[in-house]
């Protein structure tokens, strides 16, 4: 009867405790990874946003040189020697631009993009750009007065800019879908509207937007103007 004991006590695992044993484990295991998921996340958003940051500045920086903002990027073949430098002027704007980072020395692409290798891949993470017209294609002055149109507004359709914010370029990125979203998945030539606001289930583009009276105080601030 003792042997039996001693066998007995030295039994392995059943499959059913093996099993709750794995399920313990692996709950144990999601409550650090979905953590440092949202961390990393919430680190590339912060990463985004600071480059967005030193876009707005680097726009301003050619501006304060140039005497106007830069057109679009709209070149799709990585191997051509007019890859990612601004076309124009005058700008092409009847088409989805983006942000000329080799014109202004910059990244590419936000943190959740990718280099492109050839014309047919997509523009995965790369940032989208609009000028005003008539901030891009001449020398900008006191009396320079946006023609392009372009709005901003929130999720609910309200309009983030107003008459006197008078917009004369935005910039966004994807965000981790790496899909433009909302209203910036459409584009117009005459018309542009773009949204911007808090992360949402359906939205999770960064857009930055650059108004007349910024643009101008900071040229007449350098003796531009």
């Amino acid at each position: 009867m003792h042997t039996v004991s001693m066998n007995a006590g030295k039994r392995g695992f059943t499959l059913v405790e093996m099993a709750i044993v794995l399920v313990v484990l692996g709950l144990i295991a999601s409550l650090f990874v979905t953590p440092l998921a949202m961390r990393a996340e919430a680190s590339r958003r912060h990463a985004a946003e600071s480059m967005l940051d030193d876009i707005v500045e680097a726009l301003i920086g050619f501006a304060l040189v140039h005497g106007r903002l830069p057109c679009p990027g709209i070149e799709p073949d990585p191997m051509s020697p007019a890859y990612g430098l601004e076309q124009g002027p005058p700008c092409v704007l009847n088409v989805s631009g983006y942000l000329p980072w080799r014109t202004l020395g910059l990244s590419a692409h936000d943190p959740w993009g990718s280099a492109r290798v050839s014309a047919s891949q997509p523009w995965t993470g790369h940032w989208h750009y609009r000028p005003d017209k008539n901030f891009a294609e001449g020398a900008i002055s006191l009396s320079t007065l946006p023609s392009g149109h372009i709005q901003i507004k929130d999720h609910d359709g309200n309009l983030i800019s107003t008459a006197d914010s008078r917009v004369v370029a935005i910039v966004f990125s994807t965000g981790p879908n790496r899909q433009a979203d909302g209203l910036n998945a459409t584009h117009s030539p005459t018309s542009p509207t773009f949204e911007a606001g808090e992360p949402t289930p359906a939205f999770d583009d960064l857009l930055r937007w650059i108004g007349h009276p910024l643009l101008i105080a900071r040229l007449a601030r350098s003796g531009r103007l």
